[in-house]
């Protein structure tokens, strides 16, 4: 009998060796008890005590824990490069089309009162906000792509829970049925199955309990399945944006918890790794260059005059700052966010809390830094928020996101209707009065603010040798301040920048030798045509920097997030290829202890059949031994 149970059960190994996560199995021999008799003990052959599975506990959490960093590199690296495709894209990329745009206004300043030229700028202008639009169309679809997925592994995540709890359920049966406590070893190989698939998912703990238990852990330590009862997850939508889904614990008793940032390894850590730390982080980039783009655009061709002669309006229209108050909000406060200086705009979110007795945080969610009041009221990193409590008042906990950039470019539109529209001419020109007996001139005019304009009153320098509050030479002024402006033909002739307060905060350089009553004009420039003073201005744009504290222009924004994309894309496939060999070793130590020999099995078929075999011939000898003492008393 123990040899043909040791036969059946290399049959099962030799039957399973294909079958994935399948343990080999052997038999366990020991002596069986010595009966005494006369002369001494006689043994009574042999007994199987255990047919055991060979497998190591230390080998299985080794894989277990490799399969879950190798799924959460497949699954990041598969959506970075999905995403580095796209942002790197030659054909459709942002960055040519950036470029012919301004080359557009190229065209529009070296002939300003060419219509063509203009409808040209004009079309090229809506393809850059297209282009704009179809990257957030795509990005956001990306970010639909990670809610699909999250919301399939969350039910395979809860079906493999079940499966575990019902494992768990018929194996503390099989050992109860069992005098000896025998192990129900293919019950066994199907629970660890189902743990290697779930590690795939998402980073487990595990321990084992008493009758053969296992209790499962995920994330800080929720449980997902303890002794022969499962929990469950759900996906929910965001506190703030119901398009940022979360991952919830859900209890029996029907309350849940967000754990999102809780949850560590396997396929969902690399979608939430994605989304946090390379989507959401190239949208919020591409949105910082829009909004730089539309508001610096728009704040100097204000300062233009269009072949209308009057002041240029926006040329781009944009969006405000998005606010999102929290689900959980149980206060009416409001928040109104408006952006103040977009040179000094960051490219991150901000999230706003009230702590009660007047205390209000903000973070910036990029940096970690956090500002506070007993207002509500913050003027930092170029913007101005504010909390409205008209409604009703605020309650301790209530929470607010803000999102100054993150879908910019959805709202980003041409608000140019003509082509008479673009100011491409300053509002001011100057003159020098026929009747000057010096040299001097305005070599340069530039307004910086529409303070003072239009023009009600010529702005006229008049230069005197001696007038100014100490004797010295210079400019009187009338029509804006300071009153009178320092200028020394001796020293200045070369050229020297004076600025005039209230036409415009105009930037003026004169240069030469004025005589003494000299007169510069500075007028309205009424017709706008035949300048190309603020398309020049416009196209000095390009390269300035403009955004992140004056240090970046909006092609290095841009460039920057290419680069970003490409290096983060590079680290997800070098953590690939790192997992990929530890989990291919962790694979190979398990199956080496655990897996099916063929050989080993052939051989030990070879035993057992000689071992079946001889215990036969012992049955037959004694058989005919016991026929031979019969026939000699007939």
């Amino acid at each position: 009998m123990a040899f043909q149970r040791g036969l059946a059960t290399t049959g099962h190994n030799i039957a399973n060796a294909g079958t994935e996560g399948y343990s080999r199995q052997d038999i366990k021999l020991d002596t069986r008890y010595a009966s005494l008799v006369e002369g001494g003990y006689i043994g009574n052959g042999v007994s199987v005590y255990d047919i055991e599975r060979s497998y190591s506990a230390f080998l299985a959490k080794d894989y277990q824990i490799a399969t879950s960093g190798l799924g959460k590199f497949e699954t990041a690296t598969r959506m970075a490069n999905r995403l580095d495709n796209l942002i790197a894209d030659q054909e459709r990329g942002l960055a040519s089309q950036i470029e012919r745009f301004f080359n557009s206004l190229q065209d529009v300043s070296n002939n300003p009162t060419a219509i063509p030229e203009r409808q040209v700028m004009l079309g090229e202008a809506q393809a850059l906000v297209q282009q704009f639009q179809y990257l957030d169309t795509a990005l956001g679809a990306l970010n639909e792509e990670v809610n699909d997925q999250l919301e399939s592994y969350v039910q395979e995540i809860n079906t493999i829970a079940e499966d575990i709890a019902k494992l768990n359920d018929q194996i503390s049966v099989a050992r109860s049925k069992s005098a000896e406590g025998q192990e129900p070893n293919d019950l066994l190989d199907q629970r660890d199955r189902a743990l290697l698939a779930l590690s795939k998912l998402v980073a487990v703990t595990t321990s084992e309990q008493d009758e053969g238990v296992v209790n499962v852990l995920i994330g800080n330590g929720q449980p997902l399945v303890i002794g022969n009862r499962s929990e469950a997850l759900s996906l929910n939508v965001g506190e703030f944006d119901p398009l940022i889904k979360d991952i919830a614990f859900k209890r029996t008793n029907g309350s849940e918890t967000t754990i999102t940032n809780f949850l560590t390894g396997g396929a969902i850590q690399g979608l939430i790794d994605f989304r946090e730390g390379m989507l959401n982080s190239t949208r919020q980039q591409v949105g910082l260059l829009v909004t730089g783009l539309v508001t610096s655009i728009n704040d100097q061709h204000r300062l233009g005059v269009d072949l209308k002669g009057e002041l240029g309006g926006d040329f781009f229209s944009g969006g405000a700052p998005e606010v999102f108050s929290s689900l959980e909000n149980t206060g009416l406060a409001q928040v109104e966010a408006v952006i103040t200086d977009v040179k000094s705009l960051e490219p991150t979110n901000y999230e706003l809390q009230y702590f009660g007795r007047d205390r209000w945080e903000l973070q910036n969610l990029l940096t970690g830094q956090v500002f506070t009041s007993n207002t509500g009221a913050f003027d930092v990193e170029g913007l101005s928020i504010r909390v409205e409590q008209g409604i009703g008042p605020a309650i301790a906990g209530d929470k607010f996101l803000i999102r100054p950039n993150l879908r910019a470019p959805a709202f980003m539109g041409v608000a140019a209707a003509a082509p008479a529209d673009i100011a491409a001419a300053s509002p001011l020109k100057s003159a020098a009065a026929l009747s000057n007996q010096g040299t001097a001139n305005v070599a340069s005019l530039q307004v910086t603010s529409a303070n003072g304009l239009p023009l009600v009153e010529d702005v006229v320098l008049t230069f005197t040798a001696d007038g100014g509050p100490e004797g010295e030479a210079g400019y009187r002024v009338q029509g804006a301040e300071p009153a009178f402006l320092a200028y020394d033909p001796v020293t200045d002739f070369a050229g020297k920048t004076l600025i005039l307060e209230g036409a415009g905060d105009a930037t003026i350089e004169i240069k030469g030798v004025p005589e003494n009553g000299d007169t510069l004009t500075i007028t309205r420039n009424l017709e706008g045509t035949g300048d190309n003073r603020n398309l020049l201005a416009l196209m000095e744009s390009q390269n300035k920097p403009l955004l992140q504290n004056g240090t970046v222009s909006f092609q290095d924004v841009f460039a920057n997030t290419v680069s970003d994309v490409g290096i983060r894309t590079r680290q997800f496939q070098l953590g690939l290829e790192t997992r990929e060999v530890l989990h291919a070793q962790a694979e190979d130590a398990y199956k080496s202890k655990s897996g099916v020999n063929l050989d080993e099995e052939a051989a030990n078929l070879l035993k057992y059949q000689q071992a079946y075999q001889a215990a036969a011939k012992v049955m037959s000898v004694a058989d005919e031994m016991f026929q031979t003492l019969l026939a000699s008393f007939r």
